[in-house]
C-alpha cells in the first residue's frame, strides 16, 4: 500500500490476506479498479468495498471514469475515511483513477501524476492506453459540477515524500 494523501492510498489487489495489513493502517474503504472481484468486503473491518471493473489495455470509457470518481468521492467525503483504490497490481488503472479524482479536485494533473508516481515506484499514473486529454477535462468537469465544496478539502494535500511504503 502506498499512502498518497493521508487518507488516499493506492496498490496492489486487496487479497483478502492483506486485509489486517490494510485494517491496521486505518484504511476503511476500498475501491476495487481492477477486472477480478474483490477478496475484501464490508463487514470485515471495512465500511464499504466497491468493485468498479475496468480494464487496463483500452481506452476508459467515460461512464465508467465519472462512476469510478462517484465511489472513490463518496468514500474520501466520509469522516475519518481512509480509502485504498487498488487494480491487480497497482500499476496503472488504480493510479490512473486517483489521478483522475486529484485532477476533478483541482489538483494539476502534473502535480497528481508526481504525487502518485513519486510515492508509488511502479506506478503510471494518466497511463496513455487507458486515458487521454478528454479524459482531463471530463474529470475537470465532473468535479467541479459535483465534488465542490469538499467536505474534507485536507484531502488534498500529499503526505511527505519517503522512498518506503506501508507494504513493509
Amino acid at each position: 500500500m502506498f499512502r498518497i494523501t493521508e487518507c488516499l492510498s493506492v496498490g496492489p489487489f486487496a487479497r483478502a490476506e492483506l486485509a489486517p495489513r490494510l485494517l491496521a493502517a486505518g484504511v476503511t474503504h476500498v475501491l476495487n479498479v481492477s477486472d477480478i472481484r474483490s477478496e475484501v468486503w464490508a463487514g470485515n473491518g471495512f465500511v464499504d468495498v466497491v468493485d468498479v471493473p475496468m480494464r487496463d489495455s483500452r481506452r476508459l470509457p467515460a461512464a465508467t471514469a465519472t462512476g469510478a470518481l462517484d465511489v472513490l468521492h463518496r468514500f474520501a467525503s466520509a469522516p475519518d475515511a481512509h480509502v485504498y483504490v487498488h487494480c491487480v497490481m497497482g500499476h496503472l488503472r488504480s493510479p490512473t483513477v486517483l489521478w483522475l479524482y486529484l485532477i476533478a479536485l483541482g489538483v494539476s494533473p502534473k502535480d497528481a501524476q508526481e504525487w502518485i508516481e513519486s510515492r508509488s515506484p511502479d506506478a503510471v499514473a494518466g497511463h496513455y492506453r487507458m486515458v487521454d486529454h478528454e479524459h482531463v477535462l471530463l474529470a475537470q468537469k465532473h468535479g467541479l459540477a459535483n465534488f465542490f465544496p469538499h467536505p474534507r478539502p485536507n484531502l488534498i494535500v500529499p503526505v511527505p515524500f519517503s522512498p518506503t511504503s506501508d507494504e513493509g
